[in-house]
């Protein structure tokens, strides 16, 4: 069983709809703990030496196999490093769901800081695309939680039923699988259609921000994602 530390944003929807999700699917065992920060380090303690950061750190960092990181503005992520070696990690995963939470040069600063620390990490984009990377711990939250695989079954040109085998972190493709039971397959317009209200319905949380890294947007590629996902369940694959 991996044991996590979850962080996020105290009243931000975006962790709390995550960790909620994960206690709905029944691995609420899995969470040691949760820290909500409630506010942003100023500029000056960023400038400042390390030690002046260490009071925006959790008051108790419990002992943990995974420190899930889960919307966490960019001055908070480069604390992730630091919380995940006082917490006995093994690895860490940081949503990057917002182009502004991990820019390009933070993310390699916390990769080579955790690297020297030897805890694996990873930074999907979004989080709903995590896959296994080859890490015990990383690995079995992804078993759970990624990437989607269903099951779809199809009768006389509908989807008859949906089955999730592996749903996304935040819940919305339990949601989906619902929405597209009854929907004819044939034109694969309408059935997009259908996906995509159902996926904006939910809310999908990522960033409408053009993201250059990927040439779209976070929430355009989430979708990309649950629509392959629906293709291949359809091919039987």
């Amino acid at each position: 069983m991996v044991r996590i530390f979850a962080l996020t944003m105290k009243g931000d929807e975006y962790g709390r709809r995550i960790i909620e999700n994960m206690c709905k699917r029944g691995f609420i065992h899995w969470i040691v703990g949760v820290h909500g920060f409630a506010e942003v380090p100023p500029i000056e303690a960023l400038l400042d030496d390390v030690d002046a950061l260490e009071g925006y750190l959790p008051p108790r960092i419990p002992e943990c196999d995974l420190v899930l990181s889960l919307g966490l503005p960019s001055e908070l992520q480069s604390l992730v490093p630091s919380i995940a070696k006082k917490a006995g990690a093994k690895a860490a995963i940081i949503a990057v769901d917002d182009p502004n939470w991990v820019p390009p040069g933070l993310r390699s600063q916390m990769s080579e800081e955790m690297e020297e620390a030897g805890i694996a990490c990873v930074f999907p984009k979004p989080l709903c695309g995590l896959d296994k990377v080859g890490n015990p711990y990383i690995d079995e939250f992804a078993e759970q939680f990624g990437r989607a695989v269903l099951k779809i079954r199809v009768e006389d040109g509908v989807i008859r039923r949906v089955d999730v085998v592996r749903g996304s972190p935040c819940g919305s493709t339990w949601y989906i699988a619902e929405k597209l039971v009854g929907v004819p397959v044939e034109p694969r317009e309408a059935l997009w259609e259908e996906l995509a209200k159902a996926h904006h319905v939910y809310p999908c949380l990522a960033s409408m921000q053009n993201d250059p890294e990927i040439g779209d947007t976070i929430l355009h590629k989430s979708q990309y994602i649950i629509r392959e996902a629906v293709e291949r369940a359809i091919a039987g694959e």
